[in-house]
């Protein structure tokens, strides 16, 4: 089994390594030119056999106006300048000034390509906050309410395909955005431009990708809940299945899963704000989680003011106006990029220390910590390999599920391995007093129907403190263990043995009548006396007491007739057995 879940471990982890490696290698070859001067020349690319194209680079920017275009080859004649996309527009700077994060605004882009009469179509991805398109003059795509004013600007979260057609080759796209909502305003992601079926098929293959990663880290939830469930003192179980609920929600927030399969439509704020919960609630629950598990390297201190941090964070965001709570992700990024240099310092100590499954920790740590600066310099277009902070959250998690198993597993064997021997003879290893009684309780030995009955047979080995005197302990303890042997193999499957205390044993024979239990407990007795004498070359001999339960009688009752008819056998000469009236 553990071999088994290693290869599995392994499997899973080589499938996101090659996911990484396809995800960049396709971004990073991806046909993308840049926009100069508001225009676009896409004359050298087949637009209809390309995959998605980036509409990145220089657009036309008019800031604080709303304006439209007369046609393609026509300026437009108010001030404008140029602006990056996709780069949100309170990072840059118009005519030299700065620019307010709220606001609204006109991006203008003319694309020109070989003309086709094939059907082509525009991703349009999440802005701040309300955008207006239009493609030729033609309103093709409205989120939201887009306003010269707050009081009626409606910002909305809406990603989505928009079909479009340019038999001429020219597009002359142009797009009014308003934001008073959030930080940043204007293109955060890259407007993508290809045929109808090329973009329908990158939307399935980001769809597939998200709702695998979701599935994952929902099953994993699911599956600690159930170990928390089995094993509520363990809070190690529970602090992972809260952390997979919230990257999973995360993903499906992120990738905008539910928007894109028209599954659901939050409002804006209440989208706005999952997403910011869902990344500020990972940290606290990641590090509780590993000081639970390496207490010596993750001390409480550092925990407890991580905790506090990401506390404050959280309240700020739930009781705050998106506009207000959305000005400090910067430095809750700052924050938690320290909180992940300290993991991985302390994992990594831990591992040299050989704590258990540190080194499969360290090893889910560095995935998650290249992939997460990969996204930061994604975010700063410094590289263009794509967003994959959830590959390497779902690999950190793997790796913290596949630990939390192994501890689950080992945890339960010796639990196993602790109840058997509280229950266990260790020399004659049949049941004890307390596991006899336990036994009595699991099989219902006592509620029987009016018409069953059991019998109860009470051994003792006669004059054994004697033999020990004159063998020895060790032949004793031999006697004693290939007594119990021989009992084993002649009493029945569902009879129940134990050793009582000292040389006496107890035997439940259940629905077994007088009759029957007097059968067995002479033949038991004669098997004894026979074998035991010739093993150890000294006579030995047993009583036996025998009683039959009566109507609605408890055991401990039954028990006292039995070691009445024992105290008759012995006063009867011993090596016999007795039946209580």
């Amino acid at each position: 089994m553990p071999l088994l879940s290693v290869a599995l471990l392994g499997a899973c982890l080589f499938i996101l390594l090659v996911s990484v490696v396809v995800e960049v290698d396709s971004n990073l070859f991806q046909k993308n030119s840049n926009a100069v001067d508001g225009r676009l020349d896409l004359s050298s690319l087949d637009i209809a056999h390309s995959q998605p194209i980036q509409l990145s680079g220089e657009w036309q920017f008019y800031w604080q106006q709303f304006v439209l275009s007369d046609d393609f080859a026509t300026d437009i004649t108010t001030p404008h300048d140029l602006l990056q996309t996709p780069l949100s527009w309170e990072s840059q700077h118009y005519l030299g000034k700065p620019i307010s994060p709220d606001g609204f605004a006109t991006y203008r882009l003319r694309v020109t390509f070989k003309p086709t009469n094939e059907l082509l179509a525009l991703s349009i991805p999440v802005m701040g906050s309300a955008y207006r398109l239009y493609v030729n003059q033609e309103l093709v795509d409205e989120v939201g309410q887009i306003s010269s004013n707050k009081e009626n600007s409606v910002a909305a979260y809406s990603p989505k395909i928009v079909a479009i057609s340019a038999p001429n080759g020219q597009l002359d796209i142009v797009l009014q955005v308003s934001n008073y909502e959030l930080v940043w305003g204007g293109q955060w992601y890259p407007i993508t431009l290809a045929s109808a079926d090329k973009q329908f098929q990158a939307q399935l293959k980001k769809l597939i990708r998200s709702i695998a990663i979701a599935a994952i880290f929902f099953t994993i939830a699911v599956l600690s809940l159930f170990h928390f469930a089995l094993r509520p003192s363990d809070v190690l179980p529970f602090l992972l299945a809260v952390s997979c609920i919230c990257l999973g929600l995360r993903e499906v927030s992120t990738s905008h899963l539910l928007y894109i399969s028209d599954a659901i439509s939050l409002g804006f704020n209440t989208a706005i704000r999952v997403d910011f919960l869902t990344f500020y609630l990972a940290i606290p629950l990641f590090t509780s989680y590993f000081h639970i598990s390496y207490p010596k390297e993750f001390r409480f201190w550092p925990v407890a003011i991580i905790c506090g941090i990401s506390s404050v964070f959280i309240i700020h965001v739930l009781v705050t106006p998106t506009e207000v709570f959305s000005h400090y992700l910067a430095y809750f990024q700052i924050f938690s990029l320290i909180v992940l240099v300290f993991g991985l310092i302390s994992v990594f100590l831990a591992a040299y220390r050989r704590r258990t499954g540190a080194r499969l920790i360290a090893l889910g740590a560095v995935i998650l910590f290249v992939l997460s600066i990969n996204d930061i310099l994604y975010s700063l277009r410094v590289i263009n390999t794509g967003s994959m902070a959830g590959l390497g959250l779902l690999s950190f998690a793997l790796c913290q599920n596949y630990l939390t198993y192994v501890r689950f597993i080992r945890d339960s064997r010796q639990m196993k391995t602790l109840s058997v021997q509280a229950n266990q003879d260790p020399l004659t290893l049949l049941l004890n007093r307390r596991g006899l009684m336990e036994a009595i309780k699991k099989n219902h030995v006592e509620q029987r129907q009016n018409s069953d009955c059991f019998s109860l047979m009470l051994i003792d080995f006669d004059h054994f403190k004697q033999l020990n005197d004159s063998l020895g302990h060790d032949i004793g303890d031999l006697v004693l263990a290939r007594g119990s042997e021989m009992m084993q193999n002649v009493i029945r499957k569902q009879d129940l043995a134990a050793r009582w205390g000292g040389e006496e044993f107890v035997i439940i024979l259940p629905n077994t009548e007088q009759q029957g239990a007097k059968i067995l407990a002479e033949k038991l007795r004669v098997k004894l006396s026979n074998e035991l004498s010739e093993q150890v070359k000294h006579t030995v001999t047993v009583s036996i007491g025998l009683a039959q339960s009566l109507e609605s009688e408890t055991f401990a009752d039954c028990l006292k007739r039995a070691d009445q008819a024992l105290y008759l056998a012995k006063n009867n000469g011993r090596n016999r057995v007795e039946f209580a009236s």
